[in-house]
């Protein structure tokens, strides 16, 4: 089962059918609160966060496929 962790930065999948691109770990500013790092997913309309804690789920777990 391939993780979060294992997908190469550029590397494009689909999140619930909608197509992104991982961007790897970067800071994120979270409004009125602080800079974090999170693992980053770029959509066409939206991004998507995830934490440096998620890298051990499992795609499938959180309904992303590598294309």
């Amino acid at each position: 089962m391939m993780k979060i962790s294992d997908l190469k930065p550029g590397q494009k999948v689909t999140i619930s059918g909608t197509p992104a691109e991982y961007k790897g770990i970067q800071k994120v500013k979270i409004s009125n609160f602080a800079i974090v790092e999170k693992r980053v997913f770029k959509g066409e309309r939206t991004d998507k966060y995830y934490s440096l804690s998620d890298g051990s789920k499992t795609l499938k777990s959180e309904n992303i496929e590598a294309i």
